[in-house]
């Protein structure tokens, strides 16, 4: 047994005999949590576009399949940054207990981006819908309750109809691998499939996202779009490399989810929920292309996570929360100060920064990531990507209005810059961490840009340029019939259908794709 088969297992059940060991010693959770996701991060950022590839079986010969490659190491960093962000923006507003689920949802996306075996894949998935019911209850008020259960309810739908496919395979392969699947009937692999996008949140099955994303606390949020969606990234990446037809599939069900979620995300009026339906349109841009899948979600997850923990600024947030928050509940103390003006403007600038990310803006992530995909792509699915990235041009111009409008209207409800220190006020700002954090994940951002100068031409910098600037028309132009009398009922109909009734859509769809 080489070292490597004694070190690879106990990275992956580290973080959950960690959050185990918080039940007992509380206090040293959140300095070893930190510790250890920035170790995590460090260690798959390394790899992240190497060649290297590790496979082994746990527990002897029929055991657990995993493969450690470069599926994995995306899908871990921007696991890793996510956590990091959501320990460091809110740290103040959680217990212990916040910070073991956080850890065994960890374990369960390492066990889900490295294991090739569809057992292992479906507990690994159980145990992260558990642990996001878990962070979506955490409000505990009744709508999120109702939202928590409702989650619960459609992923195990979800995996019964996933679990009804493996066995399926099983019955003709003989073995629970991924790569195996080949010989399984295709009605098993449209079983395994509509359970890991329902998961994945993509369209039609992700219309729990949108409905969930504006209902949970902001870390909540921020953990369930960078972490919890990835979950089902991974395998769909390895199944469509391997399996012609659920390629072909992917390809359809991505451009669809990124169209239709891109229209829902430009006329809906609530932040929280265009968010959501972005997340919906990004991850059906995601699987269109296995080559980039994992690394796409990754730069999503990031960016997302940086969103939803700068949507609000610190006062909207922390009255959203007390609001929400029953006394006795477990919580650390919220009685944070008033964040500076300052401070405020970095959330701001923060922001803008991600969201230029996600349109694809030059010069930053999302840019690099976005041209990978646009390469992978067939010239027909080119077309639709190019109409899902103006309508994404479209949401973000709007948010970043909303934000900056946001921001400068504090300064009419007495907050003058005139009436600071301005010196002071840095110094104080910049010794909190919160910032420290914010100016690394914009570094981050610009400095990953420059990972792989070859995708910058004067066509590609034209193009994003242009989507952009098409974006912000396009949004003065759709702004006045954003109405509530015309938004409100869709919106209405989605909460009430919710996620545990469109699953049997999503199979359907594969269904008559595959002409079954």
């Amino acid at each position: 047994m080489s070292e490597l088969e004694i070190l690879l297992p106990a990275l992956i059940f580290l973080p959950a005999a960690l959050g185990f060991l918080g039940c007992v010693l509380p206090r040293i959770v959140f300095p070893i949590s930190v510790l250890m996701l920035i170790s995590y991060a460090t260690l798959a950022g390394s790899f992240i576009g190497s060649d290297f590839t590790y496979a082994f079986t746990l527990i002897g010969d029929g055991g657990i399949q995993f493969s450690v490659d470069h599926y994995t190491f995306p899908l871990v960093f921007g696991s890793s940054i996510t956590l990091l962000i959501s320990f460091g923006l809110f740290s103040r507003r959680f217990s212990h207990y916040f910070y073991q689920v956080c850890l065994v949802l960890f374990t369960a996306l390492l066990i889900s981006f490295s294991t090739v075996d569809l057992v292992s894949m479906f507990i690994a998935l159980e145990l992260v819908g558990f642990s996001a019911f878990l962070l979506i209850a955490d409000r505990n008020d009744k709508k999120s309750l109702f939202n928590s259960f409702q989650y619960l309810i459609g992923g195990g739908l979800a995996m019964l109809i996933y679990l009804i496919g493996v066995v399926q395979a099983f019955t003709y392969t003989g073995t629970f691998l991924i790569s195996d699947l080949v010989k399984a009937p295709e009605t098993a692999l449209c079983l395994i499939v509509a359970g890991l996008l329902t998961k994945s949140g993509v369209f039609l099955c992700g219309l729990w996202v949108p409905n969930i994303y504006s209902h949970a606390n902001c870390q909540s949020s921020a953990i369930l779009s960078g972490c919890v969606t990835c979950a089902g990234i991974a395998p769909i990446a390895r199944m469509s490399q391997t399996l012609t037809p659920i390629g072909d599939s992917m390809v359809v069900i991505g451009v669809i989810s990124a169209v239709v979620a891109a229209i829902y995300a430009v006329f809906e009026r609530e932040s929280g929920r265009a968010l959501g339906w972005s997340s919906v349109s990004q991850l059906g841009i995601a699987i269109l292309s296995p080559t980039y899948a994992c690394i796409y979600a990754m730069q999503h997850g990031i960016c997302k996570a940086l969103l939803f923990s700068t949507l609000r600024s610190g006062d909207q947030a922390e009255v959203a929360y007390n609001s929400h928050s029953a006394s006795g509940h477990g919580h650390g103390s919220v009685d944070e100060p008033r964040p500076l003006p300052v401070e405020e403007l970095i959330r701001v600038i923060v922001f803008v920064v991600a969201s230029l990310s996600i349109m694809g803006f030059p010069f930053l992530s999302g840019f690099v990531t976005k041209n990978w995909v646009k390469t992978d792509l067939p010239y027909e699915a080119k077309i639709i990507y190019t109409t899902a990235a103006l309508l994404t041009s479209t949401v973000y111009a709007r948010l970043i209005f909303d934000r900056a409008s946001n921001y400068f209207s504090g300064f009419k409800d007495g907050l003058s810059i005139n009436s600071l220190k301005i010196n002071r006020a840095l110094t104080d700002c910049l010794s909190t961490p919160r910032i420290w954090i914010f100016l690394i994940s914009i570094i981050s951002l610009i400095g990953f840009s420059f990972a792989q100068p070859d995708v910058y031409s004067l066509k590609s910098i034209n193009s994003a340029i242009v989507s952009a600037v098409l974006g912000g028309i396009l949004f003065v132009s759709v702004v006045g019939i954003q109405a509530d009398e015309f938004v409100k009922p869709i919106t209405r109909t989605l909460d009430l259908v919710g996620a545990p009734f469109l699953v049997a859509a999503l199979l359907l769809a594969n269904l008559l794709y595959l002409k079954i």
